[in-house]
């Protein structure tokens, strides 16, 4: 695995954590992938729930995530895997002193 898909999955798997906790969806946590519908396919994502899961990744990742402007479409909460690739596309990484992948 290169670095780059190495911080890929990293992030995934935060992603899917928040969502887990935030969703209360600790019972389907195991079945969750990339391809995991959220939008339409999970009926504990509301339009509140979206908002509670949008604060949870901008403390979890450090990000700025505008609720207000065109940041926010519905196809970014289509599957997890693109959950994760907006998520991604906004934190800036930096590889730790000494860490290794």
């Amino acid at each position: 695995m290169t670095r780059s898909q190495v911080h890929s999955q990293a992030i995934f798997e935060d992603v899917k954590a928040v969502v887990v906790v935030t969703l209360d969806l600790e019972d389907l946590a195991d079945g969750l992938e990339p391809e995991t519908g959220l939008h339409g396919n999970l009926p504990e994502l509301d339009s509140l729930t979206v908002v509670k899961l949008i604060v949870a990744l901008q403390k979890r990742f450090g990000i700025e995530i505008e609720i207000e402007i065109d940041e926010i479409v519905g196809d970014i909460f289509d599957t997890l895997g693109r959950l994760a690739a907006f998520v991604e596309s906004k934190v800036r990484w930096e590889p730790l002193r000494g860490a290794k992948y």
